[in-house]
């Protein structure tokens, strides 16, 4: 089960953008006072497929993915040097 983290005022304002999304997305609780988790069970191909239409019912709502708060940039090691 992957997750992945929405930026949203309620649960509930995520609840009702996903509605009956595909690539059996629930919403899992409050992960932290501006973080919503949420999981999904799909398979890289069909992620590849549906994540779009995931990403724009969440739009429409005026919330968006980010990644896990707390974790440091992708890309970055978090030693906060250049080596």
């Amino acid at each position: 089960m992957e997750r992945f983290f929405v930026r949203a005022g309620s649960v509930n304002a995520v609840r009702k953008a996903l509605g009956r999304a595909p690539g059996n997305v629930r919403v899992i609780g409050r992960f932290d006072r501006d973080t919503i988790e949420c999981s999904h069970t799909m398979e890289p191909h069909s992620l590849e497929r549906l994540w779009p239409i995931i990403l724009s019912r969440l739009e429409k709502a005026g919330l968006s993915v980010v990644p896990r708060p707390g974790e440091p940039p992708a890309g970055d090691s978090g030693r906060g040097d250049d080596s």
